[in-house]
């Protein structure tokens, strides 16, 4: 009987452990879309000072975040941000309007696409 109590205890444990890990990567990733957002327009509109400092914003909170998000997510997925990461604030630096904006889209992408592979889905669960 006790093996039973102390499974479902870990068990339970578990679930809440996921849905909480599920809802801190939904909210930094809604954070992080924000600013991506941002950054598009200041690109599109060639502000590129303000383009600059919210590049280097969105590379710190990705770093800020990065380390708890490593804990449950892909390794993979987070390299691909990461690699993109450190392009994008140079691609504004230089005013480079295409580059900037093909790295800004496939950020976009990679967010959505860590957040997709995270839900719990039939999909991601076989």
């Amino acid at each position: 009987m006790k093996n039973v109590i102390l499974s479902i205890i870990i068990f339970l444990i578990m679930v809440i452990a996921m849905c909480l890990s599920i809802n801190y990567l939904n909210k930094i990733s809604l954070n992080i879309q924000n600013l991506n957002d941002k950054l598009e327009e200041y690109i599109m509109n060639e502000d590129w000072n303000k383009a600059y400092e919210t590049s280097m914003d969105y590379t710190q909170k990705w770093e800020k975040h990065a380390k708890l998000i490593k804990i449950f997510v892909n390794h993979q997925e987070i390299d691909n941000v990461e690699m993109e990461l450190w392009k994008l604030p140079q691609y504004v630096k230089e005013q480079t309007k295409d580059e900037a904006l093909a790295s800004v889209h496939l950020l976009k992408f990679l967010i959505k696409h860590i957040s997709s592979l995270e839900k719990i889905t039939i999909q991601n669960i076989f």
